[in-house]
């Protein structure tokens, strides 16, 4: 690269899926020596302070998409949208709920390997 062109700008999707998805940034403890899986498992339990921050991004998607499924039941009462607002607001309490798993596994278990 050249030092005097300029840094190229990232996607809006590669960005928004950095901000929301958590699971990229965590290794696999189930796959190398067993040295390997330990400093996974550690590295792992590093990364678990982000947790709860994405904890509340998909807690907040929640609750927007119920918000939204209700506007369009009740002020609208257009049923299709307000289904497909209540469904992804399912998926997303339950990426919440993943992830809440995760970050009590961290905590709870501090040496599993």
């Amino acid at each position: 690269m050249d030092r005097t062109s300029a840094p190229r700008q990232e996607p809006f999707w590669h960005l928004l899926y950095r901000y929301l998805w958590p699971f990229a940034c965590f290794r696999d403890v189930t796959q190398g020596s067993l040295i390997e899986r330990r400093q996974n498992y550690r590295y792992n339990r590093q990364m678990g302070v982000h947790l709860p921050g994405f904890m509340a991004k998909w807690a907040c998607l929640t609750l927007v998409f119920f918000l939204l499924g209700l506007a369009f039941e009740e002020l609208l009462e257009v049923m299709l949208p307000a289904a497909c607002c209540y469904v992804t607001s399912t998926w997303a309490l339950t990426i919440c709920v993943q992830l809440c798993v995760a970050w009590l596994w961290l905590r709870r278990f501090p040496e599993l390997h």
